[in-house]
């Protein structure tokens, strides 16, 4: 028997029931909230309903107010409540009050040492419209205090703001000596002297917690920040967004830790607060999510997590430790759950994520949040060590934790059933055995929902298994599928036409549309096959995944090469756009049918800089059922040396198309042009080339021929599609109605740097169609510029037998 855990395991790991049961309220778990029982307020008439603050009830609020007055003092008052605990508590005793203000004051205070800045991005000024003062106090004696108008009084370890998974905002007061009474003070602001504003603010309830929850869930969470400035939070996105999500009990939300596109050494922490320690041999598992891109930069390197009992720091390790320690690996855009076992009672984790200096791009963070949970069992019994069974048994398998702890098994690495919970030391009888099985066991503190990563136990069962896979599996029509071609996930397999008896199949027969195949394992030792057959249902589909091995130059990208490789000055200019360039607005030659929402990378673009393979630009295809029938569409990549790829880099599969159909292909500022014949597909694949394609092979108009379609580059000898249609149209014309010529002049003139709308502007950069040789400049007048290009094309072309530049019978050569 194998016991341990695999990367794989713990890289899908998520928090297993945790997630599933955060939905229990935290107030159904095993603790005890002290709360305040007596208020002293300013006056009477400055609190409304001050015994609400002090009702053990947290929907219920007291109402403090206070008025700016008028004439500058007359009539201006400031309010407070001051809420007494039953007795004196100790030193480092952490209390809390919920509280509300009019204001989005507790919105901005809850970033830390942030607070003066997110007060600016979110419109609030702390010193202005309305402040208030929070006082821990031992009798008269005020032991701790914070002002909100200095955002730094609510970063401290001893007072912050924090809020709930619910978003509500609590006052956090940790003094370092005795107290035993917290005084609100809800303050006018000097911005409101002397106008007769009244201000609000809601305290419901002050508490402390006196016997903690064991269980692990998160209760309250802030956030902090440094080496940020106002830009960076405003304009650069960079802060914490949505914080309350870490700790909401819904596995499929999180918060957003933001270095937005910094270029300047800066952090962002967000601090999950458990209500009471933990012990030494808890567990924590916190979940995260980072984009390939921030992985290809090795931003693990610049996370950190820091586990804390109070203000003493128990545990500071970075991610790229953790990873190594569990053997762990990230994936872009993939959660992953790490585990963290700080060794020692903290109450507190810290996320830390230090910006990547010079990193260009956005540096976020998703944050899932963080569970706490008893350590994973161990499994030291010898027999469970070598677990075997027989078909039809049962037996007992033991592992250890501690005696404040259960057992619960599974029949799965994730989710699953549970299949029995245990007491420490009690063995887990298992059901019947048939077949080799896994069980899974993770140790969970009684009476909470949460629980340890599962261990994995093999049973090996002296049987024959029934095989797995796929129940409903489907084939091309076309490709000739046989028996051989059914997937299960073991060998030795063999096929019947029943689920039992019945006859057995050869690999070589033919697979037959909506035929149920069953399969056995036919054991090599002792030739026994599986009691039960797996039934495989089979789909014959007449639409199917193809490879279009897809080959074209264009005429523009040609010029001065004298070489069948194009340039690709769009790409060494990073003018080539992510999302594909083409539709129907441009023109009806461009309408998309299936396709249009293809979209690459700069990374893609860019891999085969400086080779044959590297991209030149976007490439429109049309397959067509009938030649005047598009049937689907889809935009690709085209490489240097004419091959057609998809927009992800790799092979150009497109799928739910026919055995039989044509293909042309299309470019923005090019004609197009179509194979006459129809292909079919074989293995799996077409193939196409318009480089060395005969012209009797290209399909032409009536009164034309293939000819006509394409250009053949001199001196080179290979086709191309023919350049010069910067309007879109099926036509490249210089002079008359609707010419391309105009177009040159209209994207010349109206480019943004050129100021004096002068023709023979020679700066006009961009991804323009009047770019027609693909320099990544359109030019009117001057050496190489479009112009001529298209006048020669015109003058050049093999029907315009009298060399007219007014010439109007250049056109595409496919069926519109």
């Amino acid at each position: 028997m194998i016991l341990n855990i695999t990367p794989n395991q713990l890289k899908t790991l998520t928090f297993f029931f945790v997630f599933a049961l955060f939905s229990l309220s935290q107030e159904t778990q095993a603790q005890t909230r002290v709360y305040a029982n007596a208020a002293t307020i300013s006056n009477a008439s400055h609190v409304d309903n001050p015994a609400n603050a002090y009702d053990g009830d947290l929907a219920t609020f007291a109402n403090v107010r206070t008025n700016s007055g008028i004439l500058a003092v007359l009539l201006a008052y400031d309010g407070y409540i001051e809420l007494q605990f039953p007795s004196t508590l100790p030193a480092n005793t952490t209390s809390y009050v919920k509280i509300q203000t009019e204001d989005d004051l507790l919105n901005a205070l809850l970033g830390g040492s942030l607070g003066a800045l997110l007060a600016d991005v979110l419109g609030v000024v702390l010193t202005g419209s309305q402040e208030f003062t929070v006082q821990a106090r031992n009798g008269g004696t005020i032991i701790v205090q914070g002002d909100s108008q200095d955002g730094g009084e609510f970063a401290t370890d001893q007072l912050s703001i924090v809020t709930n998974a619910n978003g509500e905002y609590f006052v956090k007061v940790t003094p370092t000596s005795a107290y035993d009474r917290i005084r609100i003070i809800n303050r006018s602001g000097v911005s409101l002297l002397g106008l007769g504003v009244e201000k609000d603010m809601f305290v419901f309830e002050a508490y402390y917690v006196e016997d903690p929850a064991n269980c692990g869930t998160a209760a309250f969470t802030s956030y902090s920040g440094s080496g940020l400035t106002l830009d960076l939070l405003d304009l650069g996105g960079a802060g914490v967004e949505n914080p309350e999500f870490a700790i909401d009990s819904d596995e499929s939300t999180f918060s957003t830790l933001s270095m937005g596109v910094v270029g300047v050494g800066s952090s962002i922490e967000q601090t999950v607060y458990f209500e009471g320690e933990s012990i030494s041999s808890d567990e924590f598992t916190m979940q995260i999510r980072l984009t390939q891109t921030l992985l290809d930069a090795n931003v693990a390197n610049s996370i950190s997590v820091q586990s804390y009992n109070g203000a003493t720091l128990v545990q500071d390790v970075s991610l790229s430790t953790l990873l190594t320690l569990n053997l762990l690996s990230l994936n872009g855009g993939e959660i992953t759950s790490i585990p963290l076992t700080p060794g020692a009672p903290i109450d507190r984790i810290t996320l830390t994520f230090e910006s990547l200096v010079g990193l260009s791009v956005s540096q976020n963070l998703d944050f899932f949040g963080v569970v706490r949970t008893a350590a994973r069992p161990e499994i030291t019994d010898p027999d469970t060590l070598d677990a075997q069974g027989c078909e039809g048994s049962t037996i007992d398998l033991f592992a250890d934790t501690d005696v404040a702890n259960e057992l619960r098994w599974y029949d799965a690495e994730e989710d699953g059933n549970l299949l029995a919970t245990v007491a420490a030391g009690d063995a887990f009888t298992t059901p019947t055995l048939t077949t080799d099985v896994t069980y899974y066991v993770a140790a969970a503190r009684i009476g909470c929902p949460e629980e340890s990563l599962r261990i994995a136990v093999d049973v090996t069962v002296n049987s024959v298994a029934t095989p797995t896979g796929d129940a409903a599996q489907s084939f091309c029509s076309y490709g000739g599928a046989t028996v051989g071609d059914l997937v299960v996930n073991e060998s030795n397999v063999v096929f019947y036409d029943a689920d039992t008896a019945g006859n057995q199949y050869l690999d070589t027969d033919a697979l037959t549309d909506g035929t149920i195949y069953y399969a056995a394992i036919q054991d090599a030792v002792t030739g026994c096959e599986s009691a039960t057959r797996f039934a495989i249902t089979v789909t014959l589909d007449d639409l199917c995944d193809v490879t279009l091995n897809v080959k074209v130059l264009l005429q523009g990208a040609l010029y001065g090469t004298g070489t069948a490789v194009m340039r690709d000055d769009l790409r060494t200019q990073g003018l080539i756009p992510v999302n594909q360039p083409y539709d129907n607005l441009m023109d009806a030659r461009f309408t998309h049918v299936g396709g249009g929402s293809e979209t690459t990378t700069n990374t893609i673009i860019n891999t085969n800089a400086g080779t044959s393979d590297a991209i030149v630009d976007w490439v429109f295809i049309e397959i067509r059922d009938t030649p005047t029938n598009v049937f689907k569409t889809v935009s690709a990549l085209l490489q240097r040396d004419g091959d057609v790829i998809a927009s992800d880099g790799g092979p150009l599969v497109v799928s739910g198309l026919p055995e039989t159909f044509y293909i042309s292909v299309k470019h923005r500022n090019h004609f197009g042009a179509m194979g006459l014949n129809i292909l079919t597909v074989l293995n799996s694949e077409v193939t196409i080339d318009f480089t060395t394609i005969d012209d009797a092979d290209l399909y032409s108009l009536s009164g034309f021929t293939g000819s006509n379609a394409m250009v053949t580059i001199s001196g080179v000898g290979v086709k191309a599609l023919y350049t010069g249609n910067a309007n879109y149209d099926d036509h490249v014309k210089y002079d008359g109605a609707a010419n391309d010529r105009q177009v040159l002049a209209s994207q010349v003139l109206n480019h943004e740097s050129n100021t004096n709308q002068v023709l023979n502007f020679s700066s006009a950069t961009g991804y323009f169609s009047g770019d027609v040789n693909m320099d990544g400049k359109v030019l009117y007048d001057g050496a190489n510029n479009e112009r001529v290009i298209i006048q020669n094309i015109i003058l050049t072309y093999p029907l315009n037998t009298n060399g007219l530049s007014n010439y109007n019978g250049m056109i595409e050569q496919i069926p519109q």
